[in-house]
C-alpha cells in the first residue's frame, strides 16, 4: 500500500477564506504558555495547541505555522510577547477582518552565513518568523464542506 499525505486547508471560521494548510503547521513551543497539548487537527498531523493569556486577561489557544494568508497591522512589539525574542503584530483575515492571531518576527535579521557556534553545535535553529493562529477562529476545509446542506427543493 502506497503511503500518501493530503494537504488539509484551514479556513477562517467567519468567512471561509483559506488561511493556511497542514503542510505549513510548525510546532513552536513557548515556556510562557499556561498549558500545552498535542492534538490531531489536520489529518494525521500532530499539532501543538498552547493556551496563552494577554495582559488584560483574555485567553487564546494558539497553533503556530510557518506562513499564512493574513493582513498584518501596526508596528511590531517586543513587550508582552508570548515568544521571547520575537516581536508581534496583530493579524486579521484579509477577507472579513476578523482577528485570527499574530505574526511573530525576530527583530534581529539572521546572519547570511552560519556562525562558528552554529556550525559546531547541533542547536535547533529557530525560525526567523512565524504566525500564531487562534485555533477556535479556524475551521478545517473538509469539516466546513460537511456543514453545507443541500436545500430540500434541490434534492431529487
Amino acid at each position: 500500500i502506497a503511503a500518501f499525505s493530503l494537504t488539509e486547508k484551514l479556513l477562517c471560521r467567519q468567512c471561509g477564506h483559506e488561511i493556511t494548510s497542514s503542510d505549513h503547521i510548525h510546532n513552536i513551543g513557548s515556556n510562557l504558555a499556561l498549558r500545552q497539548r498535542n492534538d490531531t487537527i489536520v489529518g494525521d498531523k500532530r499539532c501543538l495547541v498552547q493556551l496563552f493569556k494577554n495582559p488584560i486577561g483574555h485567553h487564546f489557544e494558539l497553533i503556530t505555522a510557518k506562513s499564512a494568508s493574513l493582513l498584518l497591522h501596526g508596528k511590531a512589539h517586543l513587550e508582552h510577547s508570548w515568544f521571547p525574542e520575537y516581536a508581534w503584530k496583530i493579524a486579521t483575515c484579509p477577507q472579513c477582518g476578523v482577528h485570527l492571531g499574530w505574526s511573530f518576527e525576530n527583530p534581529n535579521p539572521p546572519p547570511t552565513k552560519p556562525t562558528a557556534e552554529e556550525n559546531t553545535t547541533k542547536k535547533k535553529k529557530q525560525p526567523y518568523a512565524f504566525v500564531g493562529l487562534i485555533f477556535p477562529h479556524l475551521i478545517q476545509e473538509n469539516y466546513a464542506d460537511s456543514l453545507i446542506v443541500t436545500p430540500k427543493a434541490y434534492r431529487g
